[in-house]
């Protein structure tokens, strides 16, 4: 489930990939919808996709809360906004992909892949023109993001920035892409790469790719 919030009016999203039904629910009026978002490639046909796009702010973005799973398993989501992205609280994966201690699996350093914690789930978060900010509002001050972010401005000036209070413990479970470095004001900060982003071009559905090219003088 999605929830929206414009001004004065909440829109509600539910997606049921079982039934195969989506249900959109504004300002009092329901909208059933047979099907779920899919993303149509040649190569794979149709698969099960969701992206959502912002034509400006997003001003909070943030899961159902502290320690609480908002990217369920087999969910692939990207958020794009046309200008800043706030992430005000905890947006967790409900099966995390890797480990984020030593020996979480005997023998294993922090920040290796999970066998059986690969569930298709992966949240991409992006803009093309702005920050993504965090603004945390979380009593105990510690802040996670499960998520691919990417602040690629055409103008070189995208960042990952917190505006917000100071963040005791950080965490990004994911990969972040950025122009510039900017203030994260953190005691500690904790950046696992997802390595599934390694394998056979997984990535969050529609999102901004590149091509690395070398040259060599002789």
């Amino acid at each position: 489930m999605y929830t929206i919030k414009q001004g004065g009016t909440t829109t509600t999203i539910t997606i049921d990939n079982t039934l195969n039904t989506t249900t959109v629910v504004a300002g009092g009026t329901t909208l059933n919808i047979v099907g779920v978002p899919t993303q149509k490639d040649p190569s794979t046909g149709a698969v099960m996709r969701d992206a959502t796009l912002v034509d400006g702010d997003i001003t909070s973005l943030s899961g159902p809360g502290q320690g609480v799973a908002a990217i369920q398993d087999n969910t692939a989501l990207t958020i794009t906004a046309a200008k800043d992205v706030t992430v005000t609280d905890d947006i967790l994966y409900k099966t995390p992909p890797v480990t984020t201690t030593q020996n979480q699996i005997p023998g294993a350093p922090a920040d290796t892949l999970i066998p059986g914690n690969d569930h298709g789930q992966v949240l991409g978060i992006f803009t093309a023109k702005s920050d993504v900010q965090m603004d945390n509002k979380q009593s105990n001050g510690n802040l996670e993001i499960d998520a691919s972010i990417a602040m690629i401005s055409q103008g070189g000036t995208g960042g990952w920035i917190n505006i917000g209070n100071h963040i005791d413990t950080l965490v990004l479970m994911g990969g972040r892409i950025a122009n510039q470095a900017k203030s994260g004001n953190t005691t500690t900060r904790n950046i696992f790469f997802d390595r599934r982003f390694a394998q056979n071009g997984f990535a969050p559905p529609w999102y901004p790719s590149t091509t690395v090219q070398s040259s060599a003088s002789y």
